[in-house]
């Protein structure tokens, strides 16, 4: 293996503070236990370059972004570097493909010190000293999902010798756009909308779990599309919001809530000046409906439908005062909110007249994306079913939504503690058929998910709704007595009115801090009682 020098001439030298989405990125990063999680890896073809004309090509890429050439530092700071080089590593390989992909994942899975250098690693693999293939692994905080797509374009362009477009604003221009007056007040406004709704939503919509990375299982179903479009048409819902009605409706139906919260990801491109930002800018968005027993799939639908509005409208916040919001709201209500259900829809990325990205791609994200497509080959019913290597995605349940225009191409990540490979898969043929079943007319939902093969989690006569939150009496209670001691003298679930249940705790004697003591000892099954009953003659 050789190395050639990819560098970028002396521009000029800047510094600030991180916009929202960066900032995001970067905290998710500190907090995580794996900080390989949030990096990302592709492998693009090249047509038959010489290595040194492939690294030139790469040079015109660093010069046009910032984020590129960025270092991240306590503050949160970001410095632009205004000259140096990254190493393209040389290698070559009598298979260039598999050899590319083999080395993307096997970069994804080494940290990067994120002070040190410009968080990226770029190989040319070559056959017979030829250019075949381009490795590019990146971290999250320097480009997201939308901008993968974007780099494609860029780079096929390139490799085609035809003109780019001017750059789009840097990411530390990003920093002085939020800063405007009307983007402060959108941005002061998502806080407010996510308060709103932390009241109200389940604090996770699993209650069991690991921490072993995710299987995962890509379904492709060209049916599914008809039936999307159908649905769609009949409620003027797009495809995306139907799509996300149905899971919606099985993860309901599966855990036993009679509400589902979803995040959302966010692209935040509405702007203008922000369709070709190269760099992170999407964020979470919170999509709470309540999935009632007697109501309709057109109605969960038009619910969805309605939330998504203002939950897309406010996924550009300060992540600072979102965080402080959910943790303020978990305090109040004794819970401990979890993103366990994700939706992640980057079918928009690219237009279904695109031909530049290919729209059915080999491999895509979270894991390597190789652009090139497959042929579609049903092998359970009318559907492709794919496994997909576990991958350690930081939720319970997550689809990565790739097309919804000519075939459905869903990505299917589940915590096996929730749904193991054989549910996964069940879960997959119950979406199917709820969109085949739903594209004919309006289905009462208790119909619709009732003739589905997924079966609800058995829960026996422990559990109690609290809050809308399920709640293991058993755990609870064990929960009590590690914190109480021998002055734990019982808890139980009071029906009530407004919250299903709440928690009565009784003790003996007065204790000091007990509130704080509990809400430092949650976990996924287990909130804070709601009223503690000292016995004071015990004491």
């Amino acid at each position: 293996m050789t190395q050639i020098p990819a560098r970028f001439p002396r521009q000029h030298e800047r510094s600030g503070p991180l916009a929202s989405g960066h900032a995001n990125i970067l905290r998710a990063i500190d907090a995580d236990t794996d900080k390989t999680r949030d990096i990302l890896a592709m492998v693009f073809p090249v047509p038959d370059l010489p290595p040194a004309r492939v690294v030139e090509l790469v040079e015109v890429v660093l010069a046009r972004h910032e984020s590129l050439r960025t270092t991240y530092h306590p503050g949160p700071v970001q410095r632009v570097r205004g000259e140096g080089a990254i190493a393209v590593d040389v290698v070559e390989a009598e298979e260039p493909l598999p050899a590319a992909e083999a080395l993307a994942q096997r970069w994804r899975g080494v940290e990067f010190d994120l002070a040190a250098a410009p968080p990226l690693r770029i190989a040319v693999v070559t056959s017979g000293g030829v250019g075949r293939r381009l490795v590019w692994v990146v971290s999250h905080l320097a480009m997201d999902v939308a901008t993968c797509e974007l780099l494609f374009r860029e780079w096929t362009a390139l490799t085609a010798g035809t003109p780019l477009p001017d750059p789009a604003p840097q990411p530390l221009d990003l920093v002085e756009l939020e800063r405007k007056p009307a983007v402060a007040r959108l941005r002061q406004a998502a806080v407010g909308y996510w308060e709103s709704l932390l009241d109200r939503v389940p604090q996770t919509m699993f209650t069991t779990g690991g921490d072993a990375p995710r299987p995962g299982l890509r379904v492709r179903s060209e049916r599914a599309a008809e039936h999307l479009a159908a649905i769609a048409a009949r409620t003027g819902a797009s495809a995306s919001t139907v799509l996300l009605a149905a899971i919606k409706a099985l993860v309901a139906h599966r855990t036993g809530h009679s509400s589902c919260v979803t995040t959302s990801l966010s692209g935040n491109r509405n702007l203008k000046q922000l369709r070709n930002y190269f760099g992170t800018v999407s964020q979470d968005s919170l999509v709470w409906v309540p999935v009632p027993a007697d109501g309709t799939f057109d109605a969960l639908v038009a619910a969805v439908r309605a939330a998504t509005l203002p939950a897309y409208r406010a996924a550009w916040f300060d992540p600072e005062q979102v965080w402080k919001a959910i943790s303020a709201a978990s305090d109040r209500r004794g819970i401990r909110y979890a993103r366990d259900l994700v939706f992640n829809d980057m079918s928009p990325l690219a237009g279904a007249d695109d031909e530049v990205v290919d729209r059915g791609a080999r491999r895509r994200l979270p894991a390597v994306w190789v652009p090139g497509g497959t042929p579609f080959a049903p092998n359970d019913g009318d559907a492709q079913f794919e496994r997909l290597p576990a991958e350690p995605v930081p939720c319970r349940l997550i689809a990565f939504v790739y097309r919804l225009d000519a075939e459905v191409d869903v990505a299917l990540h589940a915590d096996t503690a929730c749904l193991d490979e054989d549910e996964l898969a069940e879960f997959a043929r119950a979406l199917l058929a709820v969109l085949r079943a739903a594209a004919a007319r309006d289905v009462p939902l208790t119909e619709l998910v009732g003739s589905t093969a997924l079966r609800p989690v058995a829960r026996d006569g422990r559990w109690r709704l609290v809050d809308s939150c399920w709640v293991d009496l058993d755990a609870a209670r064990a929960t009590a007595t590690a914190l109480l001691g021998d002055r734990f003298r019982g808890l139980e679930a009071v029906p009530d009115a407004v919250l299903g249940h709440r928690l009565v705790c009784h003790l003996a004697g007065e204790v000091a801090d007990i509130r704080e003591r509990f809400l430092n000892a949650l976990g996924p099954t287990v909130v804070a009682p709601h009223e503690y009953v000292v016995r004071e003659e015990e004491a």
